[in-house]
């Protein structure tokens, strides 16, 4: 394997800024979350994986457990809760937040050294968005975010204005290869496929 030069741009970014990544469904983002996390638990640091979906949390640990070990992984989404104090917990975006949440009531900070928010287009949705803005608003500036999406019109955008609140370089990755290639089909109402 010889990764992208976005996906090492992105590398690079992610240890001294925050950091957006745009690119195709199925070009590798999923590949610089962990190598990010990689840096940082090599460290000794800890990171926060947050998926909107709790089956791609699930996912996510799978794949994270078989490359870090399951002593080093968690997950807490709203159905499981298993290994809360591992170095690497993956989980809901709303878990997260409340974690936040919790860490600011009890005048705590959270203990984490990354945080990778998958699905970043979430932010712009009407019901959930808002979990998003909450985390990104409230998240100490020490704790870099790494933000993934195949779907963000406005990174530039987005980069600003979180730049704006948290006092954070933003750099915006992106990639527009897509390596799995689309085919438009069309489906006749008499049931033929075009």
């Amino acid at each position: 394997f010889e990764a992208d030069p976005f996906q090492e741009e992105a590398l690079a970014v992610i240890q001294h800024n925050d950091c957006l990544v745009t690119a195709p469904t199925g070009s590798g983002k999923t590949w610089i979350a962990e190598n990010a996390i990689r840096q940082v638990y090599d460290a000794g640091g800890r990171a926060w994986y947050a998926s909107p979906l709790k089956a791609l949390s699930n996912s996510i640990h799978v794949e994270f457990t078989g490359a870090f070990g399951p002593e080093e992984v968690g997950i807490l989404t709203g159905d499981r809760k298993e290994n809360p104090n591992a170095p690497i917990i993956i989980g809901t975006t709303e878990i997260l937040r409340n974690h936040l949440y919790d860490a600011m009531h009890h005048g705590e900070n959270l203990d984490t050294d990354l945080v990778i928010l998958d699905e970043a287009h979430y932010l712009g949705d009407e019901d959930r968005g808002v979990v998003w803005e909450e985390i990104m608003i409230y998240l100490p500036a020490r704790i870099p975010i790494l933000m993934l999406s195949a779907t963000i019109g406005n990174a530039g955008q987005i980069a600003a204005w979180l730049q704006h609140i948290r006092r954070r370089q933003c750099i915006v990755v992106e990639e527009n290869q897509r390596p799995v290639p689309l085919h438009p089909l069309f489906l006749h109402p008499g049931g033929m496929l075009f």
